[in-house]
C-alpha cells in the first residue's frame, strides 16, 4: 500500500468518525439533562466537521477533476456522482462556517439559528459518511 492510498484510508476513517458521531449526537441530543454538556458535546464536533468539511471539499473536487467531462459526451455516472457530491459538499461548508463563524464568533445579539444547524449536522452526516465510503474503496488508479 502507497503512502497516498494509506493517507486516503486514515482521511476515510476520519470521515467516518465523524460522520458516525455527528449522527449520533444529532438523535442522541435530547437525551442530555444539562444544555452546558450538549452545547460541550457539539463544540467539539463542530471543529471536527470543520476539518471534515475541508477534507471533503478536497477529496470532491479531486473527483469532480478526475470524472471529466467532454460537452459533446453523454452524461455518465461517474460525472453526474462526483458534480452532485462536489455541489452538496459545498452547500454545507457554505452553510456550516457561516452558521458556525455566528455561533462562535458572532457579534453581540447575532445568534446562529437551530434550524440551520439540524439541516447541517444531518446532511454533513451523510455526506461524511459516503465521502468515506467512497475515500476508501477508491483504488490506486484514483491517486
Amino acid at each position: 500500500m502507497g503512502a497516498m492510498q494509506a493517507f486516503r484510508k486514515l482521511v476515510a476513517i476520519y470521515l467516518g468518525v465523524v460522520g458516525v458521531g455527528t449522527a449520533g449526537q444529532f438523535v442522541l441530543q435530547n437525551f442530555y439533562d444539562s444544555t452546558d454538556a450538549l452545547s460541550d458535546g457539539w463544540r467539539i464536533i463542530s471543529w471536527l466537521m470543520a476539518v471534515a468539511l475541508v477534507l471533503m471539499l478536497a477529496i470532491a473536487g479531486h473527483e469532480s477533476r478526475a470524472a471529466g467531462h467532454d460537452p459533446s459526451a453523454p452524461v455518465t455516472r461517474s460525472w453526474l456522482t462526483a458534480k452532485a457530491s462536489l455541489y452538496a459538499t459545498a452547500f454545507f461548508a457554505l452553510l456550516f462556517f457561516w452558521n458556525w463563524f455566528t455561533w462562535e464568533w458572532g457579534r453581540s445579539g447575532v445568534e446562529a439559528d437551530l434550524q440551520y444547524w439540524r439541516l447541517i449536522d444531518a446532511g454533513v452526516a451523510v455526506l461524511a459518511v459516503s465521502t468515506a465510503l467512497r475515500a476508501w474503496r477508491a483504488g490506486p488508479a484514483e491517486s
